[in-house]
């Protein structure tokens, strides 16, 4: 650790870094409209009103010639009235056949296009942004900004914006509705943050009024300043998406024989609302009722071998749009997955399940937990407390099932209890935006009336504090957080806990924990602290996480393992303008230790990475790094720690230019262990295409191959640990395809099927886990008394036709299919088991299930 400590100062402090830019940011003034005198949105700004408004011109690159001129003048001017806020913009263009305007939907990344982009931080807290953009096709995206370099691509608003190409190059021509934005009434005159952009696709070119340099830090902060308001108010908010929902499921037959619970087509419909209200000019109250999630694309397939939850992104919109301020991450760095709150446990998978057997031959398990509904409270209190109060409730969920002894009646237990959310988020600027100061607390409780749910905790409580400073000029920032946990429940539940992954209380050769069998709580402590350089052409720093062995946040936030002192420390050198062949190159490096707080080393390791475009605009990464190994304290799953002598890992990638109609990437790495010469291959390439300004293509085949000498298989009752030759291959090939026919109709295909076969031999059986050499850590010992072979054939695919009918309301038809097969043969065949995916495989025809839904909601502004 300390040798981690003293690299990455030395490195912080060695190379000096570019002269700060001094360039000021900018100011424009709005032009306040008389009445009668709004422009009419059509795109061609030709209303009188523009010509007496002051322009934004002047636009800076921000690549790939950063501080240089755009290539290509543009102008915009703002002007507002009591409802809305207008915007004018101007992008002449030398070529204006070159300009590149590819039809899709609405928040589409990725598109070869030009872009015209307007951000207001109507607040002007220098950390929060409202961002409107269009391309020259009336292609829409929206985006909240948040933490002045964060981004929510999920927050949508109803505004209008109409565009005009002709021989001088194109314009746009917005109207956004003040209900869209938050800010301050105030009767005198005030300032908000503004910046405008450009995006010149043929030369890979974005521009900003107010430069956004790539050496200086943050991103609103950044932005210029629209003064001359004066006389605005908030007006009041009151928004209703009232939904309603038709589907029907055809299943297939095959194997439910006999099945009093299987219909081949089961019809559903429901209804639902949404629900904004303006509660202040700066706080808004969110709500949904039974909500419906329908038209949300199903998550990728895979096969997971190890003791850890997988983690699965949120798709939900009413979880996604504005969450921004609920985030509390509990990870190192950018590691976004493990939170103290992961919204996808509201609605969750019933966790108590009922498998079928000889006594109980036919169950019927609900798939997901009903929200009854859930409401957020966002917004401001005063000038810089930023706050957020989310709750939710879900119903109680039963499973049907039917016994041999009475098989003409049908039972029901309780596979999941009624449950409550909830998160209070505080959260206060200081010093412009620079720094802050925060907390959190978290709740969640259960009704366990039912004895057969006492594995759950009946309630768990979390508390934390956390901030930010940023040095000076902003070149520098230190963060942390430290928080409480707290899960109470029967002995039962808190034995269920200790001995969990996160934290294995039973491993005989831990001296630190211990399981406790009549404990009905169990408490538990982190904290995380990071200093670093964020800005200038060589930035780096380092950090400390710390996780007491009982800290547990998983009833609402995400936690693979507790019982962890992790330090690091990380380097990287960016070149961001043009040099002899490269448009842009990076190189980094990160070292990193961890311990159990045992005192328990579990890894060391180190790793080099760099990136780079060319001037061509074909670019790629690399990266080797090894891992120097240590104690896997979770190895055994339970048992004493096993040597693990550690690996070495390689990866790269390539990628074309993205501009050609058909572009393409290709990636590869390997993780090789030094005690077998084993480990892992995996290969994944890409092929995007645009066939016309209408659709675009794209296909992802993956190939991943495992040979694993030593693959935890089981621990037998007599407590013999059984590992095995793992010789695992996976293929996935996701496909998605986008038709848009006009930028409020578009039609999105989506589809991955997936084979993954593991064939198991060479049985192994742990002889002493403290060995340093492997063939005294392990011995040949038996196969267990299982097949533990597996070959899994999945397909996942949905169809969604998105019509935006008017603004704010949409029509969503879905159809979705579904197919999954397990089956204990270790053999893989690519014909065979694509075969047997898709029906073609008469002796073995995976079932399908299709889901064919309606689902409509309209926008009411109240």
């Amino acid at each position: 650790m300390i040798t981690t400590l003293l690299l990455a100062g030395a490195a912080l402090f060695g190379p000096a870094a570019a002269p700060a830019d001094t360039t000021p940011a900018k100011t424009v003034g709005a032009h306040r409209l008389a009445a009668g005198q709004a422009p009419t949105v059509d795109g061609r700004l030709d209303d009188a009103v523009w010509a007496t408004v002051p322009a934004a011109t002047d636009f800076v690159q921000q690549y790939p010639n950063p501080s240089q001129p755009s290539s290509q003048r543009t102008e915009a001017r703002v002007a507002y009235d009591d409802q809305a806020v207008y915007v004018a913009m101007r992008a002449w263009d030398t070529a204006p056949d070159s300009i590149a305007a590819q039809l899709a939907r609405r928040d589409a990344s990725g598109i070869y296009s030009d872009w015209l982009h307007v951000m207001f931080d109507s607040y002007h807290d220098r950390r929060s942004a409202y961002r409107f953009a269009v391309n020259p096709r009336g292609v829409k995206k929206d985006v909240f900004h948040f933490d002045d370099g964060s981004e929510d691509l999920g927050w949508d608003a109803v505004w209008d914006v109409e565009v005009s190409v002709d021989s001088a190059g194109w314009s746009a021509e917005f109207r956004i509705p003040l209900s869209q934005l938050r800010f301050r009434a105030s009767d005198a005159g005030q300032s908000w943050g503004l910046n405008l952009s450009r995006d010149l696709a043929r030369k890979e070119e974005r521009s900003w009024w107010s430069p956004m340099l790539p050496d200086q830090p943050g991103f609103v902060s950044r932005i210029g300043t629209l003064t001359g308001i004066s006389g605005l108010r908030p007006p009041r908010r009151l928004e209703v998406l009232p939904y309603t929902v038709a589907s029907v499921t055809s299943a297939s037959s095959y194997g439910r024989e006999g099945d009093p619970f299987f219909r081949e087509n089961a019809p559903f419909a429901s209804a639902g609302a949404d629900i904004k209200y303006g509660l202040s000019s700066n706080l808004t109250l969110t709500a949904t009722i039974n909500p419906d999630f329908g038209q949300v694309e199903a998550d990728p397939s895979e096969v997971n071998l190890s003791a850890f939850e997988s983690f699965f992104s949120e798709k939900r919109p009413f979880f996604v749009e504005g969450i921004d301020i609920f985030r509390f991450g509990l990870g190192l760095g950018d590691d976004e997955s493990e939170t103290l709150f992961y919204s996808r446990r509201i609605g969750r998978q019933p966790q108590r399940g009922l498998s079928t057997d000889d006594d109980r031959p036919y169950v019927d398990e609900p798939q997901q937990t009903t929200i009854l509904g859930a409401a957020k409270l966002t917004g401001k209190l005063g000038d810089n407390l930023s706050v957020g109060v989310l709750g939710a409730l879900t119903a109680e969920e039963q499973a049907r099932f039917v016994t041999t002894a009475e098989p003409g009646e049908v039972q029901r237990a309780t596979s999941e209890p009624m449950s409550g959310y909830g998160m209070v988020r505080l959260r206060r600027d200081f010093n412009q935006g620079r720094s802050a100061f925060g907390g959190v607390v978290t709740g969640t409780y259960r009704d366990l009336s039912d004895d057969a749910l006492l594995f759950l905790p009946s309630s768990a409580f979390s508390g934390g504090l956390d901030f930010r400073h940023r040095f000076g000029g902003g070149d520098w920032e230190t963060n942390g957080w430290a928080i409480l946990t707290r899960v109470n429940g029967d002995t039962l539940a808190i034995q269920r806990l200790q001995q969990s992954p996160a934290r294995y209380y039973q491993r005989p050769d831990a001296s630190h924990v211990d399981v406790q069998n009549d404990l009905t709580a169990l408490t538990g402590n982190g904290a995380s602290f990071h200093v670093g350089k964020i800005a200038g052409r060589y930035r780096g720093g380092f950090l400390g996480l710390y996780r007491s062995p009982g800290m547990e946040v998983n009833d609402l936030g995400f936690l693979r393992e507790a019982d962890q002192l992790v330090g690091a420390g990380y380097g990287r050198w960016f070149q961001n303008t043009p040099q002899g062949p490269f448009r842009n190159w990076n190189l980094g490096w990160n070292l990193f230790s961890g311990w159990t707080t045992g005192n328990e080393r579990m890894f060391t390791g180190a790793n080099i990475n760099g990136s780079y475009t060319l001037k061509n605009l074909w670019g790629g990464h690399g990266s080797v790094g090894r891992n120097h190994g240590g104690m896997n304290v979770r190895g055994l799953r339970g048992g004493p720690a096993l040597v693990d002598e550690g690996a070495w890992m390689a990866s790269a990638s390539l990628r074309t230019d993205s501009r050609r109609r058909m572009s393409y990437s290709a990636a590869a790495g390997f993780y090789n262990e030094d005690d077998t010469g084993m480990g892992h291959r995996w290969v994944e390439t890409s092929i995007n295409a645009r066939p016309s300004s209408r659709v675009t293509v794209s296909l992802s085949p993956s190939l991943s191959m495992a040979n694993d000498q030593v693959q935890y298989i089981t621990q037998e009752e007599s407590g013999r640990y059984v590992f095995g030759r793992l010789d695992q291959t996976t293929v996935a090939v996701t496909t998605r395809l986008n038709y848009t026919f006009s930028p409020e109709l578009s039609l999105q295909l989506y589809a991955q099927p997936f084979v993954s076969a593991g064939d198991y031999g060479d049985f192994l059986q742990v002889a002493d886990p403290a060995a340093a050499d492997f063939d005294e850590r392990f011995e040949p010992g038996a196969a267990p008394d299982f097949n533990p072979e597996f070959n899994v054939q999945a397909f996942r695919s949905n169809a969604v036709l998105r019509w935006e009918y008017r603004p704010g309301s949409t029509l969503f038809v879905v159809w979705s299919q579904g197919r999954e097969n397990f089956v204990n043969d270790g053999s893989f065949g690519l014909t065979r088991d694509f075969g047997r995916l898709f029906g073609t495989d008469e002796n073995m025809p995976v079932p399908a299930t299709n889901v064919l839904m309606i689902k409509l909601n309209y926008w009411l502004n109240l």
